[in-house]
């Protein structure tokens, strides 16, 4: 079906790859549709659990809205709806819907609570063009100047570019930064990541070294015919004034680019350095739930209080913000989303 549909090279709508993005906190709730005996389409989503117990949380799809469904344009509504009804009848109470619709119509189900966001957002993929030059000549003025001055910035303090890191060496490297970092990464994302290259081949490691020989950034991702898929990327929080998230994809891209690539695909979301230069596109979240019952009940009490703690001026914990899910209002809905981010980058773009 994936390859009827001209989607063969979208690994997010690969079952093995979906499968093997799955950890001890989400399984599967997915749900294939069929006409007859011919299968016209497959919605990929996880329910999360909590100690081994489902909770009647589920989500589908990824922050930039690919991975969701696997249909053609003319079924994607009839396959949405018949999907939802089997995940609803399964045992979930609470679903977050996330992709990149082709049939704008919104659907209206008996039962069930659904709000709908809409809004235009970064891609996540980047054409990478023939060489570096001509690649840093599609970005903005202040990017390609930051990217070159950045590079420069770090040669003369005597760090490299390594373009080939072993897994003991990136392993290594990230159980450093990943204490180190402003912004760590979740062991279970990383050992996700660890799956997924390892279904790919193995998978790219890429890094830059300081002067001493330590490791203060790396990346890691692989290759699917012309297209690279980055994963994950951590930095020394210690050498932040080097910008190193810049300069690592700037070599990263390069590198990328010499050895056949063609296109770079953000696999969690593209960067607010780089977002604004990927091809922007029509993003929906749905926020489904059930409109009776006891978790119904709960849900709307927690949005109650999550409303009440922002009329007060106190922070709302994001544990409270989660199990309101849908019953949040939909300001507070959109901070759940790509949304406000995507929001910053497109500012950023209007200057870059």
């Amino acid at each position: 079906m994936r390859e009827a549909l001209g989607v063969r090279h979208d690994v997010l709508l690969d079952p093995l790859h979906f499968l093997a993005a799955t950890d001890d906190t989400r399984r599967s709730c997915s749900v294939a549709c069929w006409s007859g005996t011919r299968l016209i389409g497959v919605l990929y989503a996880t329910a999360h659990y909590l100690k081994g117990f489902a909770t009647g949380y589920a989500i589908g799809g990824d922050y930039s809205g690919r991975g969701l469904l696997l249909c053609a344009p003319e079924d994607e509504n009839l396959v949405l709806a018949e999907c939802l009804k089997r995940v609803i009848d399964g045992g979930i109470h609470s679903l977050h819907l996330r992709f990149l619709p082709r049939d704008y119509s919104k659907l209206n189900l008996d039962g069930l609570g659904m709000k709908f966001l809409d809004a235009v957002i970064p891609g996540d993929r980047m054409e990478l063009k023939s060489s570096f030059e001509e690649f840093l000549a599609t970005l903005g003025k202040h990017t390609r100047r930051n990217i070159r001055a950045c590079t420069r910035k770090t040669e003369t303090a005597g760090i490299e570019f390594l373009p080939s890191l072993s897994k003991a060496e990136y392993q290594a490297a990230i159980e450093r930064l990943n204490a180190e970092t402003d912004f760590p990464a979740d062991p279970l994302h990383l050992a996700r990541d660890e799956r997924l290259l390892e279904l790919h081949g193995g998978g790219e490691r890429m890094g830059l070294r300081a002067s001493d020989g330590t490791l203060i950034a790396v990346l890691c991702g692989f290759r699917l015919g012309g297209r690279f898929h980055l994963l994950t990327q951590l930095n020394d929080a210690f050498y932040g004034r080097f910008s190193l998230s810049l300069v690592l994809r700037g070599y990263a891209i390069e590198q990328m680019i010499k050895t056949g690539c063609t296109e770079l695909q953000f696999m969690g979301g593209s960067s607010l350095t780089f977002g604004r230069f990927c091809r922007p596109e029509t993003y929906r979240s749905i926020f489904v739930d059930r409109k009776t019952g006891t978790a119904a009940l709960f849900k709307r009490l927690c949005g109650i209080i999550v409303s009440a703690l922002l009329r007060a001026g106190r922070p709302v914990p994001e544990t409270l913000s989660l199990l309101a899910s849908g019953y949040l209002e939909e300001h507070q809905l959109s901070e759940r989303t790509v949304l406000r981010p995507a929001a910053m980058v497109f500012q950023q773009r209007e200057v870059s």
